[in-house]
């Protein structure tokens, strides 16, 4: 079921512009989630997000990306998850404007690319231009299956997974888990209770 809300924009001030669609989708091997949207319709700002609707634990997963067949896997990311393909020297860290989605593979290294352009664009030198389209012919031999990489996914709260056969899990500790919420906004109403009690 599909719930629509109109509200006005906090970024622009838009009366009635800002549209908050949700939806429960169920993820096989996953569970369902929520997956939600914002977008504005005068400023165009947009947000996205996926929350697992089962309590899940921290988890890091590991793909090796060997063939075309790996681009399938179905991978869930929530806004609190480190992506990391090593081999190209990619990390994309969770962040106030990171963006949850339910796509695969390919999706992530497609996501990965349209980055890259953006870069080109935006590079102030030819060499970092360079650079970026040397990693765009890297993504592409990956998707023919002519290259190797290896995917991972790091969740500190659990919400985020890749999904299939040849996936690596690994539960995170809570030294692990303590260090990489360091760059997340979580908000603790029971440490403000706490406060309050003193």
């Amino acid at each position: 079921m599909e719930n629509v809300q109109r509200l006005d924009c906090p970024v622009c001030g838009g009366k009635g512009t800002f549209v908050i669609t949700s939806h429960q989708i169920d993820i096989p091997y996953f569970g369902p989630v929520l997956e939600t949207t914002m977008i504005c319709e005068k400023c165009n700002f947009r947000r996205s997000d996926v929350f697992p609707l089962e309590v899940r634990e921290p988890k890091k997963y590991i793909l090796k990306i060997e063939s075309e067949r790996d681009l399938n896997k179905r991978v869930v990311r929530s806004s609190s998850a480190y992506i990391q393909i090593p081999e190209l020297g990619v990390e994309i860290k969770p962040g106030p404007l990171a963006e949850g989605f339910v796509s695969n593979v390919e999706g992530v290294l497609n996501r990965v690319d349209n980055i890259l352009q953006t870069l080109i664009r935006w590079a102030e030198t030819e060499e970092q231009k360079k650079k970026a389209e040397e990693l765009r012919e890297r993504i592409k031999k990956l998707k023919e299956g002519k290259e190797e990489a290896t995917l991972i996914l790091i969740d500190p709260l659990g919400h985020s997974a890749i999904i299939g056969e040849g996936v690596e899990e690994e539960i995170l500790s809570e030294e692990e888990v303590e260090k990489l919420k360091e760059g997340i906004v979580i908000m603790d109403l029971d440490k403000d209770k706490e406060k309050e009690k003193e």
